[in-house]
C-alpha cells in the first residue's frame, strides 16, 4: 500500500464530506466534522481486528511500537526512526517501543 497515494484518494473521497474543515480526519458521519482521538483510536482498533489482530493484547498504541521496530528491522537509520516518532534520544525507543517481530509461518 503506498500511503501517499492512500492520502491523496483519502482527500479526494472526503471532499465533498469537509467542506470548510481544516483536519485531516472527518467523521464519515453527519456533521463531519473533525473527530476526536478517541474516534481514531476506535478506527485503529477495528483495523486491527479486520486483519486478525488480537485486540485483547494489542491495543492502537501497539501500532507505535509495531512500526518503529518494523523500520528497524528494515534498517532503517535509528537517527530517522526517532525523528519521525518525534522522540529526541534512543532511550525512550530501547525502553518502550523496541519489540521484537512476530513473523508468520
Amino acid at each position: 500500500v503506498c500511503l501517499v497515494s492512500s492520502i491523496i484518494q483519502y482527500i479526494k473521497v472526503t471532499k465533498s464530506l469537509r467542506g470548510s474543515e481544516l483536519s485531516f480526519f472527518v467523521s464519515y458521519t453527519k456533521p463531519h466534522k473533525q473527530v476526536t482521538v478517541q474516534t481514531i483510536s476506535r478506527w485503529i482498533k477495528q483495523v486491527l481486528a479486520y486483519a486478525g489482530v488480537d485486540t485483547d493484547i494489542f491495543k492502537p498504541h501497539s501500532t507505535r511500537a509495531a512500526s518503529t521496530s518494523a523500520a528497524r528491522d528494515m534498517d532503517v537509520p535509528l537517527d530517522h526512526i526517532l525523528a519521525a516518532a518525534g522522540w529526541s534520544n534512543e532511550r525512550t525507543y530501547q525502553r518502550f517501543y523496541n519489540k521484537p517481530i512476530a513473523r508468520p509461518g
